[in-house]
C-alpha cells in the first residue's frame, strides 16, 4: 500500500514537472525569429500549406519582410510556363523546368500545372485589345493591371463609315481592388492595328508594346504617364519580310530579336534605359544547332520564308552565363549565348496530327506564348 502510494506520487510529481517545460515545438512555435529561420528554407508548396496552422503563421509567411527574405532576387528565372492557346480563359499551362536540366525529362507537357485564379472586377466598357500585369515584389505586395480599350468614334457626318479609333488606359490596382481610367483618350500615327498591345511587357516601370510597323509605346505605370519608344529602321524595300523572334525582359534589360528570311545568325538588341534607342548586345550563331538537329533547317509549316525554331526565352545571368531557350521540331534546347554550346532540355509534343497520324504543325510554342516563371510567395 505504501509502496503504491509513493508510486503514485511519483507519477503525479514526474508529469507535472515534465509540464512546466514547454516542448522543443513548443519553443520553436513561441520564438518568432527561430521559426522564421526554419520557415525561410522550406519549399513553397509546404508554405502555402502551412499558412493555414494559425492566423500568427499566416501573418508571419505574407509579410512583406519574410517574402523578400526567402526570394531576395525577384528575377531568378527557373522555369517557363508555356500555352499554346491565346483564346482560352483559363488555358492549360505546360512547365518547362530550367534548373536541374542536366537530366533531360522526356516531355514537356509532363510537367503540367494546376492553378488558381484571382477574377478582377469587370470592366464597364467593352473592346479591350490587351491586359498587361505591372508587379514587383521587391517594391511593393501590390500590383496594378493596365487594360488598353478601344473606342470607335465617327469622323464624318456624311459619310457613316469614316470613323478613327481612339485608344484608353485604364488600371486596376490590387490595392483598392477596382478600376478607374487614366489619361485622355489617344490616337496612334498611321494605326494599322501594328502595335501588340497584347503582348506588353513590363520594364523600366512601364508597360512596354512594340509596333510591327513604327515607332513603338511605353507607358509609365506609377506616373500614368505615355511615352513613345523608337524601334529598329527596316531596311528599304524589306517591311514584309520582318519576323519578330523575341521580345521580353530579364534582369532590369529589355530584349528585341528580329529577322529578316531564313537566317541562323542574328543579333539580339537592347534598350537603352532612357528610351534613346537599341543597342546590339549579343551576336548569336546557331549554325552548329542546325546541324546538330536538322529538322531545324527544315522551312516552316505555312511558312515557306523561315526555319523552324524560335526563341521562347532569354535568359540574362551574370557575366557569359546568359542563354537563349529555343524551340525548334519537337524539342526545347539550352543555347549557351556566351560559349555557343547547346543541349536539350525536353521533348515537345507537336500541335496537331492529322488522321494518319503525320505532324501538322511542326512548332507548338512561340515567343508570345512563353512566360518566364519566377517562383515566390508573394499573394497575387
Amino acid at each position: 500500500m505504501l509502496a503504491l502510494g509513493a508510486s503514485r506520487s511519483l507519477q503525479v510529481s514526474v508529469a507535472s514537472s515534465m509540464s512546466e517545460y514547454p516542448s522543443s515545438a513548443d519553443k520553436v512555435a513561441d520564438n518568432d525569429g527561430l521559426l522564421i529561420e526554419i520557415l525561410t528554407r522550406l519549399p513553397a508548396r509546404s508554405l502555402m500549406r502551412f499558412k493555414s496552422v494559425s492566423k500568427h503563421w499566416l501573418y508571419l509567411i505574407t509579410d512583406q519582410f519574410f517574402v523578400l527574405r526567402r526570394n531576395p532576387d525577384s528575377s531568378d528565372v527557373s522555369g517557363l510556363l508555356l500555352h499554346a492557346s491565346c483564346t482560352s480563359i483559363a488555358p492549360e499551362l505546360d512547365f518547362i523546368p530550367l534548373i536541374n536540366e542536366g537530366n533531360p525529362t522526356d516531355d514537356a507537357r509532363s510537367g503540367s500545372l494546376t492553378f488558381f485564379s484571382r477574377m478582377l472586377p469587370e470592366l464597364l466598357y467593352t473592346g479591350s485589345e490587351g491586359l498587361s500585369i505591372a508587379f514587383d515584389p521587391s517594391r511593393s505586395p501590390h500590383y496594378k493591371v493596365v487594360c488598353v480599350r478601344t473606342t470607335w468614334t465617327r469622323v464624318s457626318r456624311v459619310s457613316p463609315f469614316q470613323s478613327m479609333c481612339y485608344y484608353r488606359m485604364e488600371i486596376y490596382s490590387s490595392e483598392t481592388g477596382s478600376w478607374r481610367a487614366s489619361g485622355e483618350p489617344f490616337t496612334i500615327e498611321n494605326d494599322n492595328n501594328s502595335m501588340q498591345f497584347h503582348a506588353g511587357v513590363y520594364w523600366n516601370g512601364a508597360i512596354n508594346w512594340f509596333s510591327t510597323w513604327g515607332d513603338s509605346l511605353y507607358f509609365n505605370v506609377d506616373e500614368e504617364r505615355l511615352g513613345t519608344m523608337p524601334m529598329l529602321p527596316v531596311p528599304e524595300g524589306n517591311w514584309y519580310e520582318r519576323e519578330f523572334r523575341h521580345y521580353g525582359e530579364s534582369r532590369g534589360h529589355l530584349h528585341l530579336v528580329e529577322i529578316y528570311g531564313p537566317v541562323t545568325r542574328f543579333n539580339v538588341y537592347e534598350m537603352e534605359r532612357d528610351y534613346s534607342g537599341w543597342f546590339v548586345k549579343y551576336r548569336v550563331d546557331l549554325d552548329g544547332v542546325g546541324i546538330a538537329f536538322p529538322e531545324m533547317m527544315e522551312r516552316r509549316s505555312g511558312d515557306e520564308e523561315n526555319y523552324s525554331f524560335t526563341i521562347l526565352s532569354l535568359v540574362r545571368l551574370e557575366k557569359d552565363q546568359s542563354f537563349l531557350v529555343l524551340h525548334t521540331p519537337g524539342k526545347v534546347i539550352h543555347y549557351s549565348i556566351g560559349d555557343g554550346s547547346f543541349r536539350k532540355i525536353c521533348d515537345v509534343a507537336p500541335e496537331y496530327f492529322d488522321n494518319q497520324g503525320v505532324i501538322g504543325v511542326s512548332l507548338r510554342y512561340f515567343w508570345f506564348h512563353s512566360y518566364d516563371y519566377i517562383e515566390s510567395i508573394a499573394c497575387i
